[in-house]
């Protein structure tokens, strides 16, 4: 092992299953981990509450040995989840640490997010296959895998300008106009042309799921969606 590395950030899903997410801790030896992110989900369902108290044991069982910290995100709307994780993602990343997030112990829908996650910022996703006894009884793991990331095209920097611009909303194609180029007035020969080419792009947003159009009276406001979050690098 090369401990030259930058170290790394390891993101735990934190499910009802303590001592496989200790075991598959362990099996990541090999790994310079001095950073341990324990998710959960901030519902208070009953499921959600054992996640919960299970994530504060693992807190104190690996604090002697990693800088652990606990983070609870809203898991039942997956892209939003999925949002927030790359955010946590990317923070880590700019700070100098490799991530590598630990799917072994997640909740329904959760491994979806933390798995989008990881493609947006193409850290290495791993979950194991527990091993059980005669009496179907987990007692151990019996292999970890590597979950293929898939390769995610980053937008163009014009359009992630465009996308950063929307930021929380525009009450309309014009204000984006303005906000893009606020030195312009609306009676240059640049403002059709500019709006006509941001139309566009927004046209193409849309299509693809970044950004949603709301027509409120006669202007038709436009958001970023977490989709847009993510693969504009927010």
């Amino acid at each position: 092992m090369d401990y030259r590395e930058p170290p790394r950030s390891l993101i735990v899903f934190v499910g009802h299953y303590k001592d496989r997410l200790i075991e598959s801790i362990r099996h990541l030896r090999e790994y310079p981990i001095e950073r341990i992110i324990l998710v959960v989900g901030k519902q208070k369902s009953t499921g959600e509450r054992k996640s919960q108290d299970v994530a504060e044991e693992l807190k104190q069982d690996l604090a002697q040995l990693f800088d652990v910290s606990i983070i609870k995100v809203d898991k039942e709307d997956v892209m939003l989840a999925a949002s927030t994780l790359t955010s946590i993602i990317r923070k880590e990343q700019a700070a100098g640490n490799n991530v590598v997030l630990n799917l072994s112990g997640s909740l329904r829908t959760f491994s979806i997010a933390g798995y989008i996650s990881g493609c947006m910022t193409q850290s290495r996703a791993i979950t194991v296959i527990p091993k059980y006894n005669d009496d179907d009884e987990e007692i151990g793991i019996e292999s970890i895998i590597d979950l293929p990331i898939l390769p995610v095209t980053p937008l163009r920097k014009e359009h992630v300008d465009i996308i950063s611009a929307i930021d929380k909303g525009v009450s309309s194609l014009d204000e984006l106009v303005f906000r893009m180029n606020p030195n312009m007035k609306r009676t240059s020969e640049e403002f059709p042309r500019e709006r006509s080419r941001l139309s566009h792009h927004v046209k193409n947003f849309e299509s693809m799921g970044l950004i949603v159009k709301e027509k409120t009276g006669k202007n038709v406001g436009i958001k970023v969606t977490a989709l847009g979050e993510m693969i504009g690098g927010r």
